[in-house]
C-alpha cells in the first residue's frame, strides 16, 4: 500500500504529484482485490456478469494507454492505439473471447509498464499543461479531468471485481490470519510480515513483524511477485510459513478463523 499522503514528489510539479498520489492509491486497491487470483479465477464470468477480473485488468491498462495518446494531442488516438489494446478497451464479446488463459503476472506486468509510461509523460509537463482547456467529448475539458476519469474508471470497475469475489469460495468465506504482509523488496518480490494482531492465530503461532517468508504453503516465494501470492483462504484453512529471522529459520503453521462480526 502506498503512503497515505497526497503531496509533492520529486520530479513532478505540485498538481501532477497529487494526481499521481491518487492514481497510486486507486491502483493499490485494485492489486489488493486481485492478489493471488489463479488463471481460472481471473477468467471466471459469473452468471449475469459481462466481464471477468482478467478482462477488467486489461481494460484498466488499455484505458490508460489511450489517454496517454489523447493527452499527447494525437490527432486520431483511436487509429494510433495499438491493436493488442482493443479487446480490453471495448470488452464485450471480443474481450470475452480474446482475454482468457493469462496468468496474473501478465496483467500485473501490463499495468506496471503502462503506468511507467504515464509517469514518463507526466515528468515532461507541468501544471499548466494539466489545466489547459481542450475540446473533449463534444465539450471542453482538460487533462486533469481526463486523468481523473482514468482513475475513476478503474475504481468503478474494481467494484465489479470485488463482486466477483462472492463467486470464489476462498474469497467469499475468507478466514482471518491476523497478520499483514508486504513485498520484501522494492522490486515487489518476496514477502515480509508487516503487522501481527495481538492474540490472533498468527500471533499465537509465532509470526513476528519483520519475518521474511522463504516459503509459503511449500512454495519458494523469494522470487515471486508479492501480488501473485494467494494469501486469502477460507475459514479453517491452514497455511505453512518458513520464516527467516536473525535467529535462524522457523517453520510456522497458522489456521484461519472466522472474522469477528
Amino acid at each position: 500500500m502506498p503512503e497515505l499522503l497526497i503531496s509533492d514528489r520529486p520530479g513532478f510539479t505540485p498538481m501532477i504529484s497529487r494526481l499521481i498520489g491518487m492514481m497510486d492509491y486507486a491502483r493499490a486497491t485494485t492489486l489488493e482485490a486481485v492478489q493471488g487470483l489463479s488463471v481460472e479465477e481471473l477468467d471466471l464470468i459469473p452468471p449475469e456478469f459481462g466481464n471477468s477480473a482478467g478482462m477488467l485488468l486489461e481494460h484498466f491498462a488499455a484505458v490508460e494507454r489511450i489517454y496517454q495518446l489523447i493527452s499527447e494531442g494525437h490527432p486520431n488516438p483511436d487509429e494510433a492505439l495499438e491493436a493488442n489494446w482493443w479487446p480490453g478497451l471495448d470488452l464485450g464479446a471480443t474481450g470475452r473471447e480474446a482475454i482468457r488463459g493469462r496468468p496474473l503476472r501478465h496483467y500485473l506486468t501490463q499495468l506496471q509498464d503502462v503506468r511507467a509510461e504515464s509517469l514518463r509523460l507526466f515528468a515532461t509537463h507541468d501544471d499548466a499543461w494539466l489545466d489547459e482547456p481542450l475540446p473533449f467529448r463534444d465539450s471542453t475539458g482538460n487533462r486533469h479531468f481526463m486523468w481523473f476519469h482514468v482513475m475513476e474508471d478503474e475504481v468503478n470497475h474494481r467494484g465489479q471485481i470485488r463482486l466477483i469475489h462472492k463467486f470464489i469460495p476462498r474469497l467469499r468465506d475468507r478466514g482471518m490470519l491476523g497478520a499483514g504482509f508486504e513485498a520484501a523488496g522494492a522490486d515487489g518480490l518476496g514477502m515480509r510480515c508487516s503487522q501481527v494482531q495481538p492474540g490472533s492465530p498468527a500471533d499465537l503461532a509465532g509470526l513476528r513483524v519483520g519475518d521474511v517468508v522463504a516459503e509459503y504453503d511449500g512454495q519458494d516465494v523469494t522470487g515471486a511477485l508479492y501480488d501473485e501470492l494467494p494469501l486469502v483462504q477460507a475459514v479453517g484453512v491452514t497455511s505453512t510459513f518458513r520464516m527467516q529471522r536473525e535467529s535462524g529459520v522457523h517453520d510456522i503453521a497458522v489456521t484461519r478463523v472466522a472474522r469477528p462480526g
